[in-house]
């Protein structure tokens, strides 16, 4: 962006006013001044009815720092949705472990009614809506000691 040092205004200021001299400069310099507030305040309006129109939209200053640098913006919502992940998955896993995930639906053949597996198939399943999901391998044991 257009970076303006105090030596690059003074340069500025003494170029215009050699172009436009002593008598029209102040005439010059209200107009450019009234024109940068007409601009400031047009956009303040179409930022509001914007805002007003989609209430989700990210903060101006949040659009002007993707525009400025979008890999920086793509990296901070990779890393949101990847702790979003984590904190999701934690707490699944925190479910099946103590066992309060609640059953929405008839018990499964070959649970107990609380997702655990009765011994009767090889697999421990764990419902979570209406799709059951595995949780844990564990061997079938034969019921007949002749076996063994």
């Amino acid at each position: 962006m257009l970076s303006l040092s105090p030596a690059k205004l003074l340069v500025l200021l003494v170029i215009a006013l050699i172009v436009l001299g002593p008598e029209k400069l102040p005439h010059v310099a209200r107009q450019i001044g009234a024109a940068w507030g007409d601009f400031r305040r047009f956009r303040t309006r179409l930022e509001s009815e914007v805002r007003g129109s989609f209430p989700d939209l990210p903060a101006t200053h949040e659009v002007a720092q993707a525009v400025r640098s979008p890999l920086a913006f793509l990296d901070r919502l990779a890393d949101e949705h990847e702790k979003s992940q984590t904190a999701s998955t934690e707490s699944a896993v925190d479910q099946s472990v103590t066992g309060s995930v609640p059953s929405t639906g008839p018990p499964l053949p070959g649970t107990n009614g609380n997702g655990v597996n009765s011994g009767e198939a090889g697999v421990e399943t764990s419902e979570r809506g209406s799709v059951p999901e595995v949780v844990a391998l564990r061997p079938v044991v034969p019921d007949d000691p002749s076996m063994n």
